[in-house]
């Protein structure tokens, strides 16, 4: 009887791990979410070196036409920004006067 009551309180901790394993997940992506979300809208309309200040040094720059230029971060490694299993990609367009046009973030 010890043996059964012993296999089943190790297959109900197991479990329990397992679901609190899966909620800070969830967690730890809906914070991400919310806090990504939130700073692109800030932003949308502000001098590129805020993002900069934000989200660091860019991975990559592409020049556009007309001035305009598309910077990309992948995996930005700031404290802000809450920490989860998925690639984050950054992408922000900017017009030729350094203000940025449109701020978008994507997780992979």
């Amino acid at each position: 009887m010890i043996e059964i009551l012993t296999l089943f309180s190790f297959v109900l901790i197991l479990g329990l791990v397992l679901v609190a394993k899966d909620w800070a997940v969830m967690y730890r992506l809906r914070r991400r979410r919310q806090y990504m979300n939130r700073l692109m809208d800030q932003l949308t309309g502000q001098p590129l070196r805020r993002a900069n200040l934000a989200l660091g040094d860019p991975t990559e720059i592409v020049n556009g036409s007309s001035g305009r230029q598309m910077y990309v971060w992948k995996g930005p490694e700031r404290e802000a920004i809450p920490e989860a299993p998925e690639l984050l990609i950054v992408t922000i367009i900017a017009d030729a006067d350094g203000t940025i046009t449109k701020a978008a973030w994507e997780s992979r």
